[in-house]
């Protein structure tokens, strides 16, 4: 009697070819790498994230209001990023900050595994490791436990789905409408997804001897997949907050919102001149709308350096067949009896993600011992902090003056509130009189820290190399 072990081996369906098994034992690398870094708690909005989670396993509903601030409580608010706060949520119930960590990490496994595939289909596996390198690479920045990170497979997907639907002559299914269902109920990047959809109908019915088929299939696939942005909490107001953010005057001060910079993201400058550098020595040749759509996404990338992911992942996808096609479709090879090894290393790796114990490092979005070194008397008044820390002083129970959620407070408080974090000490006594602020916790470096150190009536509490205190003295 054979063995389960040569049985397995034997069965078609754990034959792989050696692309496609290099492409998930990458996959499961980079997963294990990102599930294990502590940079992927760089982030303050990471507190308000859980603390919306917990919220909302507390009450049995979505937010319709904010629960956590203090200078915005009560005011109408909506986690447009529910489903996403809900897998944080559930990974730290599962096992606190290991349960976290491995939320995200199986999301960019699961990307990594879902641009492999499809590139190994027109590379060579050599080629693979290479594309796949330059592209975590990219990516590395961007690496972090939030909801943008959960929503890339669902982007990666979305445009493998859409380019197999144009090669086969045909649009996509109309139930994969419900990938947009999840999206928007994700992360606001459903967006795009919609617009890379718009981009390949029009290749479709522009490349089709039967436009009127394709404006059938296509449009009906279309229209189901604008219909499911509108099944969310929001509802159409879902729909437009997408354009309410990006239309924001106050977005310059948020790092991520400001225009990308080389000597910031020299791993991005990689991945693009290595794409160009490719791209020019085997004079590839791209279809015109699917380079208009590269062109359209590399014009957001370096306006706002949030977009990098999403045309690193998109461009990645669209480039793979005509790079491969340069230099030579890759020879059939016989597939391996390996199928069966990914999915037992994935086990192993959750298993390991969530035996280690890890914590939430110390940084300067999480300045945990200047936050543990405010009396428990003083937590309840009114406090001015740094945008970075906000998420974090919410995860610990304080409301902060601002966090992450810049769509909340508004243009005009935001702004304000920038002006008094460079040093604005006219507007700060000013605000802090009015408003009774009775503390602050900022940036080491935050210019208001330096003012304040010499400004009658603050005492400071409490410093360390990430976070400075100062108490308002009575």
């Amino acid at each position: 009697m054979a063995s389960p072990a040569a049985v397995l081996s034997s069965a078609p369906a754990w034959r792989v070819s050696p692309g496609v098994l290099v492409a998930l034992l990458a996959a499961l690398g980079f997963a294990g790498w990102a599930a294990f870094e502590p940079r992927l708690f760089n982030d303050g909005d990471t507190g308000w994230h859980l603390a919306t989670a917990r919220w909302m396993f507390a009450n049995g509903r979505v937010p319709t209001s904010d629960p956590f601030s203090w200078t915005a409580l009560g005011k109408p608010w909506q986690a447009h990023e529910w489903l996403a706060e809900v897998l944080l949520g559930l990974g730290e119930r599962v096992g606190g900050w290991r349960g976290v960590a491995l939320v995200p990490g199986l999301a960019i496994g699961a990307m990594v595994a879902i641009v492999g595939a499809e590139a190994a289909r027109w590379l060579d596996w050599r080629k693979v490791i290479i594309a796949l390198t330059l592209l975590v690479g990219a990516l590395l920045p961007f690496c972090l436990a939030r909801p943008h990170v959960i929503a890339w497979p669902l982007l990666a997907g979305w445009t493998v789905l859409l380019l197999r639907a144009r090669e086969g002559g045909h649009a996509p299914p109309l139930a994969a409408a419900l990938v947009m269902l999840v999206w928007a109920n994700l992360h606001a990047s459903w967006l795009l997804g919609l617009g890379i959809a718009g981009v390949f109908g029009l290749e479709a019915l522009v490349a089709g001897p039967d436009r009127r088929g394709v404006l059938i299939d296509w449009g009906s696939f279309g229209l189901l997949s604008g219909l499911a942005v509108l099944l969310t909490p929001q509802g159409f107001e879902g729909v437009t907050f997408p354009f309410y953010v990006s239309g924001m005057q106050a977005l310059n001060i948020i790092a991520e919102w400001r225009p990308t910079s080389f000597v910031r993201y020299p791993a991005f400058e990689a991945w693009l001149l290595a794409l160009v550098a490719v791209a020019l020595w085997r004079g590839v040749r791209v279809p015109v709308l699917r380079l208009a759509l590269i062109v359209g996404l590399m014009h957001l990338a370096f306006q706002h350096e949030r977009h990098q992911a999403v045309l690193v992942i998109v461009a990645t996808l669209l480039m793979v067949r005509p790079i491969g096609e340069g230099f030579g479709r890759p020879a059939p090879v016989a597939s391996l009896p390996l199928g069966w090894l990914p999915p037992l290393l994935l086990a192993g790796l959750i298993a390991m993600r969530l035996a280690i114990p890890t914590h939430r490092p110390e940084t300067r979005a999480n300045p945990a011992r200047a936050i543990a070194a405010v009396p428990a008397s003083l937590r309840a008044a009114h406090v001015f902090n740094s945008y970075s820390i906000g998420g974090t002083l919410i995860f610990h129970g304080i409301r902060p003056f601002v966090d992450g959620r810049a769509d909340l407070y508004g243009d005009a408080l935001v702004k304000d509130f920038w002006a008094m974090h460079q040093g604005d000490m006219p507007r700060f006594r000013s605000v802090a009189a009015a408003r009774d602020i009775r503390w602050t916790i900022l940036e080491r470096k935050a210019p208001l820290a330096r003012a304040l150190d010499r400004e009658p009536g603050w005492k400071r509490l409490y410093a360390d190399r990430f976070a400075v205190v100062h108490v308002r003295q009575r």
